[in-house]
């Protein structure tokens, strides 16, 4: 019984790792994409 518990818990927490990764990846792809806009933005702007 404890190792399943420790196998769950453990499963937890990469789940939690997991789901911290993905915050942090579409974090920066919604910046890549803000950035991107601007440039855009930017570029039209100067011609």
């Amino acid at each position: 019984m404890a190792k399943l518990q420790g196998r769950h818990v453990e499963t937890r927490e990469d789940k939690g790792t997991a789901r911290q990764v993905s915050d942090i990846v579409n974090s920066i792809a919604r910046l890549v994409r803000a950035v991107g806009v601007l440039v855009e933005a930017l570029g039209r702007w100067f011609d």
